[in-house]
């Protein structure tokens, strides 16, 4: 067999066994009409022949008598009718490719709404003491609660910026829908970004008064003339970044605060402003270290915490009060489920038509109603 040939022989074997292998419980027809049209037309065309055609090469009455051992019997008349009816069954399944057969057929998309939210975070010189006897700093018992929320967060479609203040706010990476670029980038961030003469640095703190900063060395950022925690400029950047960089298309929108509050000024205004723009505020307040903050005298800044959050609270935001691990990450399961990204579903319905496959038994049956003929006419004999 030639290459061609066995090339043409598994196109046929394909096309019958993708025949044999449809539902046809399911099977439609685009152009039933035209099928049914061009069927009624060969049967007239066949009808009129057997009434009142002829053949010319024979006459009723032609005065010849054919002796009986000459005729045929019934089973070579059957043989005889095989290449006929294999030729009626090709032109039947030639109606059905003309009626063009389809499968109806349903696709479902599903499609996570977008929700844009910005990420601030602490990391000023207190969250690098200690938290609650841990033995963690809070920076650090913070991100790690705030990585496990990202990996909740994975596959909502969440648009992410990360910022990050202390006395100055600083913006660690703009917005962005890859969650595991935004993933390494909060893993990347510092814990605390403070001055090199901070006291809390043991080495600066000869008469051990301060309390230590227990964060990793590696995990703290050392800019001139940093350390507090200036919530308010934060705010008013993040405020401008949204109207610039927001996407306007998404409507959820969400400012998400991880801090211990001990903040230097009232933060009223920026709030009303996020109200304004139905930006979502999460406060997630880290209970400050009331001991730390006593040696830097800075009791207005515990007073700022407790104003910080009753003002979030009256204008529409969502407090937590962290006084543990425990209590962190629960506020953070809590935040993804409140921020859980509505899902769409859309039902695409669609025709996969299958003219082909009848088409290819057709063929098949012309073949086979082509050889038995020709093996009828060289073997047999029809008087």
């Amino acid at each position: 067999m030639s290459l061609s040939m066995f090339y043409v022989w598994e196109l046929v074997k394909t096309g019958l066994k993708s025949f044999l292998d449809t539902n046809f419980d399911l099977v439609r027809f685009d152009s039933l009409g035209l099928a049914f049209g061009a069927g009624l037309f060969i049967l007239l065309s066949l009808l009129f022949k057997l009434l009142w055609g002829h053949n010319k090469f024979s006459h009723v009455v032609s005065g010849h008598r054919i002796s009986k051992e000459y005729h045929q019997g019934k089973l070579v008349k059957l043989i005889f009718l095989i290449p006929k009816a294999l030729f009626a069954g090709a032109v039947f399944f030639m109606l059905i490719s003309l009626a063009n057969p389809y499968l109806p057929k349903a696709t479902i998309e599903k499609t996570v709404e977008s929700r844009e939210r910005i990420d601030l975070i602490d990391v000023s010189s207190s969250k690098g003491w200690e938290f609650e006897k841990t033995g963690k700093s809070a920076g650090q018992l913070g991100r790690e609660a705030f990585l496990k929320f990202l990996n909740m967060r994975k596959g909502q479609n969440d648009r992410t910026s990360l910022w990050l203040f202390a006395q100055e706010s600083y913006i660690r990476e703009d917005f962005i829908v890859d969650d595991d670029i935004y993933i390494m980038d909060v893993q990347d961030a510092p814990y605390v970004i403070t001055d090199l003469a901070n006291p809390g640095f043991p080495e600066n703190d000869v008469v051990d008064f301060y309390v230590d900063i227990i964060a990793p060395r590696d995990r703290i950022q050392i800019i001139s003339n940093e350390g507090g925690t200036n919530l308010n400029p934060a705010l008013d950047a993040v405020i401008k970044y949204f109207d610039r960089e927001g996407n306007k298309n998404v409507k959820e929108k969400a400012l998400l605060i991880e801090t211990d509050a001990a903040v230097e000024a009232d933060a009223e205004k920026q709030l009303k402003e996020l109200q304004k723009r139905k930006i979502k505020v999460y406060l997630l307040q880290m209970k400050p270290n009331e001991l730390g903050e006593s040696k830097f005298g800075n009791l207005k800044g515990i007073e700022n915490s407790g104003l910080l959050k009753k003002k979030v609270q009256q204008f529409g935001g969502k407090i937590y009060d962290i006084q543990n691990s425990r209590s962190l990450e629960n506020a953070y399961r809590d935040i993804n489920r409140l921020e859980k990204a509505p899902i769409s579903i859309t039902r695409h319905l669609f025709k996969v038509f299958i003219y082909q496959r009848p088409l290819m038994v057709a063929f098949a049956l012309i073949f086979l109603a082509i050889t038995i003929g020709s093996l009828t006419e060289v073997f047999g004999e029809n008087p």
